[in-house]
């Protein structure tokens, strides 16, 4: 409650200041880990975390030895961190995975904050970036099922962030969330497109063409790129996984394809009108990748379920850096259109908290609003 009066107290007076804004960057990103904490992780719920690839391969740390362990299975930075995890938590997986999803969140909202200082905003649309995290439920509710995409994703959206903001490349981030999680190797791709990284005006709409068909040519070539890594496991798995179409998504309980078209042709519209709009570079990227990857969605979605639905979730780790960011030239009517992000995805995320996944993934909102902030740590 003493975060929710501050954010009020905060957009009441909507103006820049360093210290004050820092604070709420801080509260909001501190609520959500805290609210992490207190994940509950145990079999039999609608989840395939404690499966070979989450508790399975984090138990078999104990009994493995360090080379054969890291090397021996698929995704080796993955293998690494989770066999440093289970000598540093005495092999409390519980422990081990409320951490990982802790750093997830942090490495997200740390984004959204650097990219936000370099936008020149006001902190209304900070807090309406960080809602799309803290209150998104969807981004919550899948967390726990897709937890090394998430985490690789959130390291991606970093390194991202760092080269939008300071022209710093992290090639050692970049490749290690590849390894983390294959399906990262599409946002490496994407990264190394040149024209996404610039406006997409009349001079440069042939070379984004010219990237969306290469692309494409991209994703018809993965069965033969899997071939040619046959021989190197964790390779070989993360390719067969990226080219598998299926006839159904993944996972019935993550991803509906209802939705796809609609949110798709919204999003498609939003982003043609920031890039129409916008002229500051710090929004090239981020928007251009979103619109490609609903387009991907659209063209895909009949053929290649299994891949569209892991890009059509990768969009919640993009729509944070362009939804609050429309129409902010507007001051009135950007104003309410973050205010409207804000208590839609508030209010959303309130009433349904207890029923995230079928329920059962956190103790009750009611218990939730009763701790301190000593409960919550210990």
């Amino acid at each position: 409650m003493g975060i929710l009066t501050f954010i009020l107290v905060k957009l009441v007076h909507n103006k820049r200041d360093t210290l004050t804004d820092t604070l709420l960057f801080a509260l909001i990103t501190l609520y959500a880990c805290l609210v992490q904490s207190t994940r509950i992780w145990k079999p039999g719920q609608p989840s395939d975390w404690y499966n070979e690839a989450y508790w399975g391969l984090f138990e078999q740390a104990g009994a493995t030895p360090f080379f054969s362990y890291v090397f021996g299975f698929k995704e080796p930075v993955w293998n690494f961190i989770n066999y440093i995890g289970f000598y540093l938590t005495s092999g409390d997986y519980a422990i081990f995975i409320k951490g990982i999803a802790i750093i997830t969140i942090f490495f997200s909202c740390y984004s959204l904050f650097l990219f936000w200082k370099k936008t020149n905003t006001d902190p209304l649309t900070l807090v309406a970036s960080l809602a799309l995290i803290a209150f998104f439920s969807e981004y919550i509710s899948n967390l726990n099922n897709i937890t090394r995409q998430s985490f690789a994703l959130s390291i991606v959206v970093y390194a991202l962030t760092i080269k939008i903001t300071k022209q710093k490349t992290l090639w050692f981030l970049l490749l290690s969330a590849c390894f983390i999680h294959t399906f990262s190797f599409v946002y490496l791709i994407l990264f190394l497109i040149k024209p996404l990284h610039r406006k997409l005006d009349g001079a440069n709409l042939k070379r984004f063409l010219y990237a969306i068909g290469g692309l494409a040519i991209v994703f018809m070539l993965l069965p033969f790129i899997g071939k040619m890594v046959s021989g190197i496991s964790f390779l070989a798995y993360g390719f067969q996984r990226l080219e598998k179409n299926t006839s159904g998504a993944l996972d019935d309980t993550v991803f509906n394809m209802g939705p796809l078209y609609i949110t798709a042709a919204v999003l498609i519209a939003i982003c043609s009108y920031m890039i129409w709009t916008t002229r500051k570079k710090v929004f090239n990227f981020y928007t251009n990748v979103l619109l490609v990857l609903m387009a991907v969605c659209v063209m895909l979605a009949s053929t290649s379920e299994g891949l569209v639905s892991r890009l059509y979730i990768s969009r919640m780790y993009l729509l944070p850096f362009v939804l609050p960011y429309v129409m902010r030239d507007k001051k009135y009517i950007h104003s309410l259109f973050t205010w409207t992000i804000v208590l839609f995805f508030g209010i959303r995320f309130l009433i349904g908290f207890d029923e995230l996944r079928g329920g059962g993934f956190f103790p009750p909102l009611q218990s939730l609003f009763g701790y301190s902030i000593f409960d919550f740590i210990f």
